[in-house]
């Protein structure tokens, strides 16, 4: 105890020093630990937990290779020697400590179970960790009951509506040689609807399920395939299946189909499944029964999170999955109708995601919409997911909704694709991109996008046919440039493309536009906006090259509209003024009337409503605004601009005819205060006539002038005052006006007004405002026109000022009466 308060005293004694001494470093590892992750550890003592590594493999090369069986073990060799030297001090460390673990090597990463705060400090201090980061669930969604919707010809409406039947029937195509797989909740291998797709299936009633069934989940009993959902068996039914009678539920029924149960007891669960399937193993789930030439081509994931997220995982195993040459696709999630709702890992950049519409190519009120992560469009495209019917477990069939149902659909018409051209097998970024460029482009714009690509359809609806005839042309790049008569691009022009597929867009900003397309022949349209025309022509577009296509626009016909702009208030004389026409379209056409003669003359589109506005350099006018509508022949439209009622144009004067008030000797004006409203009221403060704070009369006038002068009065002092005029008898004047000098420095809690009644006083008009903005309104003179008191008998004004500690607002020189702007000679 007496050491340690001899340290105590020492490092008092010490502290100005050590306060300048560097702070000390963190502990190694330190910000590796996810914050999730530390707080769930300081709740509990322990906790599963995933250990990231830094390291990649690089796997680009794999992409060349053209035989399946070697482009699979090129990829599962290189990602597990990549885990096992990344991973191997700290499997040393787990191993020494008793932990139990699993590493992975389709993700670098280890999972823990049971961690403790401690470990966690001790393996995020390896320098090759990148992160720890906590568990997470996944789910299938909760099926949304479905109504049965009429077949087509023995077909069901999705297989229909995405022409999957009219690949079976022109290209003979029905997904041979393909095996599509699923994350999902099993399957049952014998419904009559599957069984004979099933790649287990050897013949004569013998299964075998080695490296055609992994239970992620320990669910079923014994060897074989089970589903204890249904979910896992309606979305293989979808990708393939069919009894070959009257049960054609599947886009592909000529393929092959294997199943694991990953989804969705934990993201565990779904990162095994994710690496069973690159290398497939037997029931003994050896590492070395391990067979990559075994995967499959095809991967459903109809599974997600309720919301968006960046969790690294999924990401790694898409990239694997591709790199090894297998498709995988994925549910958007059935959160809509709200925009910003789309689920991980659909919501994912790296992820093919599936939206859901209805039998009447609606929207499914359920279908989760972008944007996804980063801002990215989401879903990438859309698929019939209500009202789906297929294989339910017991050998019996259910109808049911989700983008669950959507996604298999997207599956399925991969294998047809692959199935009809086997050299595009491994091609997954050419397969994303002919399903991109054969959807049905469907517009809706409620969460951003455009025809061409939005938040809620994605890049359209899925269509098989298309795709499968888009397979045998191959693609192409179509760009080019949009320039006006001048030769400056033209942004915002309608291009269409119409051939084998449809495609449009807008130019962008410096005129440019590009389309991929499927390889052939196109109309293409290039139509200007208003007051240009348009380019029409056809262009063929050859496989695997960009066709450059540029185009100039012309303006189309224009007819004149002329005429002549003078004085209309008695002089009559020629003005210059600057006459504009524009239309609601942008379009928009200028002219200058001759200052001798006032002539105007520009051109415009004939056929059109437009806005015409003219304005005179010459102070003292009112702009003109008027509405024209131009037919096929030229117009002429004189305009005669009127002098304002400032009455400060040249050749005119104001002749008044009233009574004025100047303050200089006594006045019937009265000023008065109203009830106190604010802490500290004065109610001495108001309008005075002797200028307490010596601001000297700067309204324009001479002599006396009325004050109200806030800044003397101080912070304290708050006004609330009026200066309220005797009656005015207005029979008779038709152009009754009220004139004031004024001089307004007003702040941002100031307001200051004219009012006016007509009735005695007993009603009020605020007829000219100043309120609250810092500056000044003054020295200078106000008019303002009082239509409502012509003719009046009794008429009354009042200036009305609130303020605290704000500048002050002087008045002078006030006229009330006729006032009128004559001509002189």
């Amino acid at each position: 105890m007496a050491l340690l308060a001899t340290t105590g005293l020492l490092m008092g004694v010490l502290a100005p020093t050590l306060a300048a001494a560097a702070p000390p470093a963190p502990p190694p590892g330190a910000g590796k630990i996810a914050p999730t992750l530390a707080a769930g550890l300081d709740q509990q003592d322990t906790q599963d937990f995933w250990v990231h590594f830094t390291e990649r493999a690089d796997n680009s090369a794999a992409r060349d290779i053209q035989d399946w069986g070697e482009r699979g073990r090129y990829v599962h060799t290189r990602l597990t020697a990549t885990a096992e030297r990344s991973q191997a001090a700290v499997r040393a460390q787990l191993d020494e400590r008793g932990v139990d673990y699993r590493a992975h090597w389709i993700v670098n990463a280890i999972l823990v179970e049971d961690g403790t705060a401690e470990l966690a400090r001790t393996l995020a201090a390896n320098t090759a960790v990148r992160q720890l980061i906590p568990t997470r669930t996944y789910q299938t969604p909760d099926p949304i009951a479905g109504t049965a919707v009429a077949e087509v010809d023995d077909v069901e409406w999705g297989v229909a509506n995405i022409n999957a039947d009219d690949v079976w029937e022109q290209y003979g195509v029905t997904g041979d040689g393909i095996t599509v797989a699923s994350i999902d909740t099993g399957a049952q291998y014998d419904h009559p609807a599957l069984v004979a797709q099933y790649r287990g299936n050897t013949g004569n009633g013998t299964f075998d399920h080695n490296y055609n069934w992994y239970d992620a989940a320990n669910a079923c009993e014994g060897d074989a395939p089970c589903d204890n959902d249904g979910h896992g068996t309606h979305t293989t039914g979808t990708m393939v299946g069919g009894d070959g009678a009257t049960n054609k539920i599947g886009v592909a029924p000529g393929a092959r189909w294997i199943e694991a149960n990953g989804c969705c007891p934990s993201d565990a669960a779904i990162v095994a499944s994710g690496e069973w399937f690159l290398a497939p193993r037997d029931l003994t789930d050896a590492p070395e029964t391990a067979d990559p030439a075994k995967r499959p081509h095809v991967i459903n994931n109809s599974w997600g999170s309720g919301s968006p997220t960046d969790s690294p995982f999924m990401p790694e195993v898409l990239q694997a999955w591709t790199d090894a040459g297998m498709f995988g696709v994925f549910a958007n999630g059935n959160n809509g109708p709200s925009c910003r709702t789309s689920g991980s890992p659909g919501s994912q950049t790296s992820e093919y995601s599936v939206g859901s519409y209805d039998v009447a190519n609606q929207i499914s009120s359920f279908s989760s919409r972008g944007a996804g992560q980063n801002g990215t469009i989401k879903p990438n495209i859309s698929a019939p997911g209500s009202d789906v019917r297929s294989a339910w477990p017991g050998g019996t069939y259910n109808t049911i909704s989700g983008t669950s149902m959507a996604t298999p659909h997207v599956a399925g018409a991969v294998a047809l694709l692959w199935s009809a051209y086997p050299d595009m097998i491994g091609d997954v970024d050419g397969t994303r991109l002919l399903l991109n460029i054969t959807a049905i482009n469907t517009y809706d714009g409620q969460c951003g996008g455009d025809e061409e690509y939005n938040n809620v359809f994605g890049e359209g609806r899925l269509d098989a046919l298309a795709l499968v005839t888009a397979g045998a042309t191959g693609t192409s790049r179509l760009e080019g440039v949009v320039r006006d008569e001048a030769g400056e691009p033209m942004a915002g022009v309608a291009v269409r493309a119409e051939g084998p597929v449809a495609r449009s867009a807008r130019t962008r900003a410096d005129g440019t536009f590009s389309f991929q397309l499927v390889a052939g022949s196109y109309d293409m349209t290039v139509t200007g906006p208003f007051g240009y025309g348009s380019d029409a022509r056809t262009v063929t577009v050859a496989r695997d090259t960009t066709f450059r296509h540029d185009v100039t626009l012309t303006p189309s016909e224009r007819v004149a509209v002329s005429g002549v702009v003078r004085d209309g208030s008695g002089q009559g004389w020629p003005l210059g003024a600057e006459v504009v026409v524009t239309h609601e379209s942008g379009f928009r056409a200028a002219a200058t009337s001759d200052q001798e003669t006032g002539a105007y003359r520009l051109a415009v589109v004939p056929g059109a409503t437009y806005t015409m506005t003219v304005a005179t350099g010459t102070p003292g006018y009112e702009p003109y605004r008027a509405t024209i509508t131009v037919d096929t022949e030229d117009l002429v439209r004189d305009v005669d601009l009127s002098v304002s009622f400032a009455c400060t144009a040249p050749g005119y004067e104001v002749e008044r005819d009233g009574q004025w008030e100047r303050f200089d000797r006594g006045t019937s004006w009265r000023a008065t205060t109203v009830d106190p409203r604010y802490p500290g009221f004065d109610g001495r403060v108001g309008w005075v006539f002797n200028d307490p704070g010596k601001r000297t009369n700067r309204t324009g006038g001479a002599g006396g002038f009325a004050i109200v002068d806030s800044d003397h009065l101080g912070e304290k002092r708050v006004q609330d005052t009026y200066l309220t005029s005797p009656s005015f008898n207005l029979t008779g004047r038709q152009d009754a006006a009220v004139e004031f000098g004024t001089d307004l420095r007003p702040a941002v809690n100031s307001d200051a007004s004219v009012d006016l009644s007509t009735d005695g006083g007993r009603t009020w008009t605020t007829v000219w405002q100043r309120t609250g903005f810092p500056g000044a309104d003054g020295p200078g003179s106000q008019a303002v026109r009082l239509p409502d008191a012509a003719g009046k008998r009794d008429v009354r004004l009042r200036f009305h000022y609130e303020g605290q500690w704000s500048g002050w607002w002087a008045v002078d020189d006030v006229f009330v009466g006729n006032r009128t702007c004559t001509p002189v000679s």
